[in-house]
């Protein structure tokens, strides 16, 4: 029974494998994986945006140790360099021209990722007091709904990535993970434009209080019908 069990998990494996060394007729050396280029304050946005453009690739190992060099008399060597120093050039192609020349000289797609990493990753402490400083201070002012929703989005996803909730099996992570969208819900109800205190008491006097999504489209509702007035009254 367990030989039965063994042997679909290692024809998996090796079809893993094979996938993870195919390229595609569109794939070549001169591409670049992201629209924007690394620049040296963007590392932690273009590295997410890379790695998602690698995993569809299914390229991801070549970066995080997985694809391991073979052995040079290995009949899968030289589709393994080949595929390699593909990767190697779709980050050097992501990297801004005044910064590239300093890793031009790299062996390897993952050595590569290892050096920006050094250079350009913050430590988390610095990065999560940004990100939190930024959350704190962060206010719609003349921005549209969405585009402040959006705003705080990206730091709650940022931060998520930086500091995960622990996961667990007793119901600490819940919790947790519940702490942290009343958190969010109270970070966008604090920033909104004192134009929507009406909507904002409303939604605070809610019982239970809603999610922030449930929150946001109340808010931006609010909005549309503020247009839709603004637009029937300029036309009278």
């Amino acid at each position: 029974m367990a030989e039965k069990e063994e042997k679909p998990s290692k024809q998996k494996k090796v079809m893993e494998e094979l996938e993870t060394m195919k390229l595609q007729a569109s794939d070549n050396p001169g591409m670049s994986l992201v629209s924007s280029l690394l620049n040296g304050k963007n590392y932690l946005p273009w590295s997410r945006s890379i790695r998602i453009a690698l995993g569809a690739k299914m390229k991801l190992g070549f970066i995080n140790g997985k694809s391991q060099k073979p052995n040079e008399d290995s009949d899968e060597y030289e589709q393994w360099v080949r595929n390699d120093c593909m990767v190697t050039s779709w980050i050097l192609n992501s990297i801004s021209k005044e910064i590239v020349e300093t890793f031009l000289y790299v062996n390897s797609a993952r050595e590569l990722w290892t050096e920006l990493e050094t250079h350009f990753g913050e430590s988390n402490g610095p990065l999560e007091y940004q990100i939190q400083r930024e959350i704190a201070f962060a206010s719609q002012e003349n921005l549209s709904i969405s585009t402040y929703y959006a705003k705080l989005k990206r730091l709650w996803d940022e931060l998520a990535f930086h500091k995960p909730i622990p996961q667990c099996e007793c119901g600490a992570s819940k919790i947790l993970a519940d702490m942290n969208l009343s958190n969010q819900l109270m970070q966008f109800l604090m920033g909104l434009h004192e134009s929507f205190d009406h909507v904002r008491n409303q939604i605070l006097l809610m019982e239970p209080l809603p999610s922030v999504n449930k929150a946001y489209s109340m808010v931006l509702r609010v909005e549309k019908q503020r247009e839709v007035h603004f637009e029937v009254t300029n036309s009278i």
